[in-house]
């Protein structure tokens, strides 16, 4: 699960991608190089699709915008039948541009701008309510413009997932959500407006997640939450929204559990506890991002030069680095390489990967088994296809990397390189 579904390697030891040299790639596009499987990603959302269609039949899955946006990515998700979860204006404004249709999109977080929110409204997109000041500015805009509103109030389950403590949402020291003890007395204000309809609840617990028991309990406390604002204030909601967050494998001590696991124990609980409450069976919205695009995604990089410290270390130079993938730096993440051009040759150097800006803490990865690699060889770093070109940044004045899709010995580019002339296009003199 750490390699996409087309990646194989001749006996010459050289790395394919959708029937595509990895090395051809790079010569086609440039480096560094963001490369996507599309077998993969269909692959990914079936495991969700199908799994639900047999288990949970009423349901929808909402990929993580987040986690990789693009058109090109939303128009493939959307053909194999999945919605969307955005949590900014610029990442609505590019769905609206895609093929997703606004009735299969929410939109989330804990800061939306007015401007963000107006947006929405003309769109008729679900808005998630994180907190009570939210509510306030929603109640006024859509008077003000005598517009309605569905909404569902994201609840903070109080769940510690055992994750990076960047990456928990559900706890109750959380920017994000409404406690328990306000829901009761938000949902009546939601029903003394007219305009507004409340349709659910929302919950996520966090990112990157290999225990299947939070999702239980997860389910458990939400249908709790449901029973009692309908014994309080009367209504059924027929949305129950889980979030998303089961992690993927990035090298071979992880072990994360099978989508199938994860759906299937979590729809046991849920079925449990509509049945212990003598409640309705929701709607079960999922929010899985990562687990659809991420082992989907390698980054292709250049080897530089390298460096050898007598006694301490070789680092190995790439044309990349910090700005293509923060995610070393900031949640001490780690990777699973090769060379894709001499795969076949025995790992016997060990190598620390630096990238080329302008930080000492710019590091991919220390102590990486390898094959001697000279000037020019193609570097690949597997499961970067979430959260790498979603993170990115022009640090250093340097360019984004393209983004190329493939599939069927055949490649689509879903983002265009940056050029110096984008790249002063917003400066002004």
């Amino acid at each position: 699960m750490i390699y996409p579904e087309s990646a194989h390697f001749t006996s010459e030891g050289e790395l394919y991608l959708g029937g595509i040299p990895a090395c051809q790639l790079v010569e086609t596009f440039g480096s560094p190089l963001y490369v996507v499987d599309e077998a993969t990603v269909r692959r990914n959302c079936r495991y969700y699709t199908d799994t639900l269609k047999s288990i949970w039949p009423h349901h929808v899955v909402l990929f993580a915008g987040k986690a990789n946006l693009n058109r090109g990515l939303l128009n493939l998700l959307s053909e194999e039948g999945l919605g969307l979860d955005v949590v900014s204006g610029g990442e609505l404004y590019t769905a609206l541009h895609s093929t997703m249709v606004p009735e299969n999109m929410v939109f989330h977080g804990n800061n939306k701008s007015e401007e963000e929110l107006v947006s929405a409204l003309q769109h008729a997109i679900c808005l998630v309510i994180d907190h009570e000041d939210e509510l306030d500015t929603l109640i006024r805009l859509t008077q003000a413009r005598q517009i309605s509103a569905t909404v569902m109030l994201r609840i903070k389950p109080e769940i510690e997932a055992h994750t990076h403590d960047y990456i928990k949402t559900g706890h109750i020291d959380s920017k994000f959500g409404i406690d328990k003890d306000s829901i009761v007395a938000i949902v009546k204000r939601i029903q003394a407006c007219p305009l507004l309809t409340l349709r659910g609840l929302h919950s996520h617990i966090g990112s990157q997640i290999f225990d299947t028991l939070p999702y239980r309990d997860l389910a458990t406390i939400m249908v709790g939450h449901m029973d009692k604002i309908r014994q309080e204030c009367g209504i059924v909601l027929p949305d129950l929204n889980l979030g998303g967050g089961i992690g993927i494998q990035y090298v071979l001590s992880d072990d994360p559990p099978l989508i199938s696991d994860y759906l299937t124990q979590m729809c046991e609980a849920l079925k449990a506890a509509c049945m212990h409450h003598q409640f309705p069976f929701p709607r079960l919205l999922v929010e899985p991002g990562r687990s659809i695009v991420g082992n989907a995604g390698v980054t292709l990089y250049t080897v530089g030069a390298t460096k050898h410290i007598s006694g301490i270390r070789d680092y190995l130079f790439v044309d990349g680095g910090m700005a293509d993938n923060p995610r070393p730096m900031m949640y001490q993440s780690n990777y699973t390489f090769c060379l894709a051009n001499k795969n076949n040759l025995p790992f016997d150097h060990l190598y620390t990967i630096a990238g080329k800006y302008c930080e000492s803490g710019d590091i991919l990865a220390k102590d990486v088994a390898l094959p001697a690699v000279k000037k020019g060889d193609v570097l690949c770093v597997f499961g970067t296809g979430a959260y790498n070109y979603s993170m990115a940044s022009h640090y250093n004045r340097c360019l984004l990397p393209a983004m190329v899709l493939v599939g069927n010995q055949s490649t689509k580019v879903l983002v265009k390189r940056d050029t110096y002339d984008g790249l002063i296009a917003h400066d002004c003199i």
